[in-house]
């Protein structure tokens, strides 16, 4: 089902990394089952107090989504909301990337789901209403679970971090508001609008409403001031027991506080509902589930985005690396399975996982031991969960509405410019005027428009640069480069870049009309897409009309290296008809091409190097002198003149036929250039005394002339003036080599 890996025993296991083994007759020896049992009771003792937050956190959760007339309902979907709890931490603990990592709901997801079921509400009446509801939410499920595996099985999961900052800020500051209006329902037993909220705003509150605030408002405040693990727990057990100890004070019974709407309805086993069920499914009104496809795709959003800020959040919190497509598997595959039982779909919890660190969780048992827990709570927990007081289980959701709102919103404020905080506040502010699925269509907006300003300013030219200023891979004469350095000035190389479309392409266009209207407009054009990642339809269309302009001017157009995406979006524009552009592997393919078409133009005939040996000798010397000095090498395709790593006991002259130079990067030979007659090879070692660069083969049959270093230290004492021109033969070519390269740099730093 999972991919599994060996991963590193956590940092925190301390002393307790040491392995169990077993003595010869398989005994675990009880030095060996110490540590063990230790670590299973930090794991055990952890997963206790997270628990005590978690499942008021799973109840609170189920009693906003389930409220009005699904609040008969609730004890379903309490256990839906422990179901999930449990499937999840057990796919989370096994196969999650972070072994502390607390997973089940969490208020990004619920909070989107609240809003599936209130708009299911509004739509529907009667038998049909639970059904629908919970076909909505088990749907949205099985949504998260396939995206999330998908993502995951297909390493897509840094796609989320190119969501503008803003956006996320905007879409999870509408998450804490959506909490803090559900704390708010919760508390007073309905749900409420914004309307009902300036009401208690204006001194309209009931008790019950008043309570939940305050408690939300002191969590929050205590849990901030205080940093121990045992202050939230302890917070919920306590403002519990003050709630209780309130109603013994005055007088009212259980019954009557029930009654009143201060505690939860009775029951006695909160088991989800079966969402496979004839009945279930016959009464389920399908066309209200259609309706909610845009929440649905909302919530995937969240919780993807939700997902990815928790693993970032761990990593830095506890100085370890999360791997974003290992938890998107598995728990994709857990949001599947537990939408199928009928489970609440969830994710990570900073929160909580930061709680199981700090109260001694070493390992992956403690999410074990919490899933546990859920279950046990599901089968046996009904009469002590119905017993939570409502305005509680509403200041949970405040304290977590409280602290997402100021995180994503108000402190924001800090850190982004006026431009991006607006974008912030107009997510939310629709978000709480008109609801979640418009604001979700203003967030998509934004992003389309953020990506079409920052692609418009990023140009879709790296740089355009001539021939001469390229690094060609193959080494000619020192007469064929000069020719091909003047030459090349008529070939223009256009380097493209990023995301093409219609605005980029316009700025391009105006830069390449510039070109062909300029007083030495080129000959050639390459346009090269090794560095361009998408193109749309009218940047197509744009570059179509680009290429037909630089033929009317008598230039020819080439392209190079098109992703097979971009070569599809280039033949749907038309722009690579037969008469077209012709396609290359790559940029040194054209070089190569146009130095070999120049080369014949220019009809040039290259000086062998004894007529360049002969500028360089004083007078009344011959170059014979010297080649006699020299002796002659064959060698077969394919052989072998040297390899890198080798002494540097001579150089060659390259007489005739073709070579090419390998060097070792990584376990992996790469072909570096190709060297043809004329060309000077292994100077540079044999001068500086280095071991040879690079490896050296024949890709046909060669003639070459080699000068050991014996050969050349008798030259320098015997006939020093011979060597001397020797040697400022071989300076002028390697000058020229650095001329070039330096040409080259320079323009290719532009």
């Amino acid at each position: 089902m999972h991919e599994t890996k060996n991963r590193e025993t956590p940092r925190h296991a301390g002393s307790f990394s040491e392995t169990a083994r077993t003595d010869s007759i398989g005994v675990m020896p009880v030095s060996s089952l110490t540590p063990v049992l230790a670590r299973v009771g930090r794991d055990l003792t952890a997963a206790v107090i997270v628990s005590l937050a978690s499942v008021s956190f799973y109840v609170s959760a189920a009693s906003m989504l389930f409220q009005g007339t699904l609040a008969p309902h609730l004890s379903s979907a309490v256990g839906a909301a422990l179901l999930g709890a449990a499937v999840l931490g057990v796919f989370g603990a096994v196969w999650g990337s972070l072994p502390l990592a607390s997973v089940g709901p969490v208020p990004s997801i619920v909070s989107v789901q609240a809003a599936i079921a209130t708009a299911v509400v509004a739509h529907t009446a009667g038998p049909a209403t639970l059904p629908t509801v919970v076909a909505s939410l088990v749907i949205t499920g099985l949504a998260i679970g396939g995206t999330w595996w998908a993502m995951g099985r297909y390493r897509a999961g840094d796609l989320i971090r190119f969501i503008p900052y803003p956006v996320i800020c905007g879409f999870l500051g509408s998450v804490g508001w959506m909490m803090l209006a559900g704390g708010m329902g919760v508390s007073a037993g309905r749900r409420l609008g914004i309307e009902e909220v300036w009401s208690w705003l204006s001194g309209q509150a009931d008790a019950r409403l008043a309570c939940g605030i305050a408690l939300g408002v002191l969590i929050w405040w205590v849990t901030l001031r205080f940093k121990h693990m045992l202050v939230l727990p302890g917070a919920i057990v306590l403002a519990g027991l003050v709630i209780h100890v309130g109603f013994w004070q005055a007088g009212i019974d259980l019954p009557s506080a029930r009654g009143e709407g201060w505690l939860l309805a009775e029951f006695s086993q909160p088991l989800p509902i079966w969402p496979w069920s004839p009945d279930l499914l016959g009464a389920v009104h399908w066309g209200v589930v259609a309706q909610q496809s845009g929440l649905i795709l909302s919530t995937v959003v969240a919780a993807t985005v939700s997902l990815l800020l928790s693993d970032t959040s761990l990593e830095v919190a506890w100085e370890e690396r999360a791997d974003i497509n290992c938890d998107l598997r598995a728990l994709g595959q857990g949001n599947l399975l537990a939408a199928f039982a009928g489970g609440m779909a969830g994710g990570v919890s900073i929160n909580q996982s930061i709680l199981n660190r700090q109260a001694g969780a070493v390992g992956r048992g403690s999410g074990l031991a919490k899933a546990g827990i859920c279950l046990l709570a599901m089968a046996w927990g009904g009469p002590i969960l119905a017993l939570v007081p409502r305005p509680l289980l509403g200041g949970i959701l405040i304290y977590l509405g409280i602290g997402m709102f100021k995180g994503w919103v108000i402190d924001s404020r800090r850190h982004l410019p006026l431009s991006d905080y607006l974008t912030v506040l107009a997510i939310v502010g629709t978000t709480i005027v008109v609801g979640l699925l418009p604001a979700v269509f203003l967030g998509v907006l934004i992003c389309c428009i953020a990506f079409a300003v920052s692609s418009a300013r990023q140009t879709p030219l790296r740089r355009m640069l001539t021939r001469s200023a390229w690094p060609a891979k193959v080494e000619r004469s020192a007469t064929q480069a000069d020719l091909l350095q003047i030459a090349g000035e008529r070939l223009s190389i256009v380097e493209l870049q990023g995301v093409l479309f219609f605005g980029s392409v316009t700025l391009l266009t105006r830069n390449i009309e510039a070109l062909l209207e300029g007083p030495a407009p080129p000959e050639r054009l390459l346009f090269d897409f090794h560095r361009v990642n998408w193109i749309d339809s009218s940047a197509g269309l744009a570059l179509g009309r680009l290429f037909k302009l630089a033929l009317r001017h008598g230039v020819r157009v080439d392209i190079s290296q098109p992703s097979e995406s971009v070569r599809r979006a280039l033949e749907a524009a038309g722009c690579l008809a037969a008469d077209g552009p012709s396609v290359y592997t790559d940029i040194d393919a054209v070089v190569n091409e146009w130095d070999e078409v120049a080369l014949v133009k220019s009809s040039v005939v290259d000086r062998s190097f004894e007529e360049r040996l002969a500028e360089s000798l004083p007078s009344g010397s011959s170059a014979e002198q010297v080649m006699s000095y020299f002796e002659s090498v064959s060698l077969d395709p394919g052989s072998l003149l040297f390899a890198q790593g080798d002494v540097s006991d001579a150089l060659y002259l390259v007489q005739s036929g073709r070579l090419s130079a390998h060097v070792q990067v990584a376990g992996r030979e790469l072909a570096m250039r190709t060297i043809l007659p004329g060309s000077v090879i292994g100077e540079m070692g044999l001068i500086r005394f280095m071991p040879r660069s690079a490896t050296i083969r024949a890709d046909q049959s060669c003639m070459l002339l080699r000068l050991h270093r014996e050969k050349l230290e008798e030259v320098e004492a015997s006939h020093p003036e011979l060597a001397a021109a020797l040697y400022r033969l071989f300076l002028r070519q390697m000058a020229g080599r650095i001329d070039q390269l330096t040409a080259q740099a320079n323009a290719l730093s532009q």
